[in-house]
Order: C-alpha cells, then structure tokens, then sequence
C-alpha cells in the first residue's frame, strides 16, 4: 500500500508543479497579448485549468504526503521533512497568487515572470530535499 501511495505522491506532485509552472508561463505568454478576445479566451482556459485540475490535484498530493508521512514515521526521524513542508507552503502561496493573476492582472510581466521562476525553484528544492534527504 505505501508503494501505491508512493507512486501516487510523486505523479500528483509533479503534476501539480507542472501545472504551476505552465499555467505561471502562460500568463506571461498572455501579457504579451494585444487583442481583447485572445486575452479573454486565454484567461478563461487559465481558470478552468487551475480550479478543476489545479486544486484536485493538489488536494490529492496532500493527502498522499500526509498519509506517506504518518505511514513512515518521518517527523520522528528526519528535519528535511519539516523544511519541504515549508517550502510546500511556499509553493502554495504561489499557487494562490497564480490564480489571482490569472483572475486579473495584478503583477506587471516581470513580476509575474519572477513567480514562474520561484516555482521552478521551490519545486526543484522540494524534489531534491525528497530524493536525497540531506539532514
């Protein structure tokens, strides 16, 4: 059961940081738009995309985490996992604020560029900290 759950973690978990990623690009991509029905259309998809794929997906890396956390005893043994859970409400917070750019316009391009690049970084971190389990 905790290989399921492993495999399940980690395919929910590159999902929801793909899907940050892409939808972070896209907006910049969309930024660059000149016409209101393209911009229209492109938020829309933008929206769809974080509410029904986003969000469950999300939900369901959580779950797994939690379960694979209390299955193996890791708060008891390892401080890595206290510092990815940090970074996990990092990655969060990026997430909320993706969804409120892809809402409406809030940070200029090269703001909203530099929230695709914390994702990639946060998420990078979180894979390293999960693999090698430094400390």
């Amino acid at each position: 059961m905790k290989n399921f759950f492993l495999t399940l973690h980690m395919i929910s978990m590159c999902l929801v940081v793909g899907t940050l990623f892409l939808q972070s690009l896209s907006v910049v991509f969309r930024l660059r738009l000149k016409e209101a029905g393209e911009i229209q259309g492109l938020r829309k998809t933008q929206a769809r995309i974080h509410k029904f794929i986003y969000y469950p997906i999300l939900g369901v890396t959580l779950l797994s985490g939690i379960y694979l956390a209390s299955a193996t005893g890791v708060f008891e043994k390892m401080d890595w996992i206290k510092v990815k859970i940090g970074l996990l409400v990092v990655l969060i917070a990026l997430g909320v604020q993706n969804g409120r750019q892809i809402e409406r316009d809030q940070l200029p391009k090269k703001y909203a560029m530099m929230v695709h690049i914390a994702i990639f970084l946060v998420g990078a971190a979180m894979i390293y900290l999960a693999t090698v389990k430094p400390f």
